[in-house]
């Protein structure tokens, strides 16, 4: 009978468990906890991408400014993009080991010269006077490319309308 003096219209209990009020977490709390735990995921989600982007944020520099500051860009073995256009006749492909060599020059400054060295295929588009950006280390006078971009300027180059 006692438990039905405790008992309203709706069936729930009248009265609040003895103790219950005491453990219950204020409203503040919580929200402490929310944000916390949030922010944590914020801050983690902003490490991985600044981390995912360190790879894939460098650019490239030209062969004049490469030859101008090279002791800088590549000291310690530092890899380095360097962009620059094939002179014509200089490449030597290697039919064992598929290596190609050629001699890269500045666009805006013929005079500026590189040995590059690429051990890898090189892509279908790399030819004489080709446009190349090429990623590697410097030293003795060779660069040693891992990675080639090649693109023929008379391939992707628009021609005129004859409207």
């Amino acid at each position: 009978m006692e438990n039905a003096s405790l008992r309203t219209q709706n069936g729930k209990s009248s009265k609040a468990v003895a103790g219950f009020e005491r453990h219950r977490r204020s409203a503040t709390s919580t929200n402490r906890r929310f944000y916390a735990v949030g922010a944590v995921i914020v801050i983690a989600a902003i490490a991985i991408v600044y981390v995912a982007m360190q790879g894939s944020s460098v650019y490239y520099v030209t062969l004049s400014e490469f030859m101008n500051k090279q002791a800088a860009l590549s000291e310690g073995g530092k890899e380095v993009r360097v962009a620059g256009k094939v002179v014509t006749g200089t490449i030597a492909r290697d039919g064992a080991s598929q290596a190609v060599t050629f001699t890269a020059r500045d666009k805006d400054n013929p005079a500026e010269t590189m040995k590059v060295v690429y051990t890898k295929m090189p892509p279908d588009t790399f030819k004489d006077d080709a446009d190349v950006v090429v990623t590697g280390t410097y030293a003795n006078g060779v660069f040693t490319a891992n990675e080639m971009l090649a693109k023929c300027p008379s391939k992707y180059s628009s021609t005129g309308s004859t409207n």
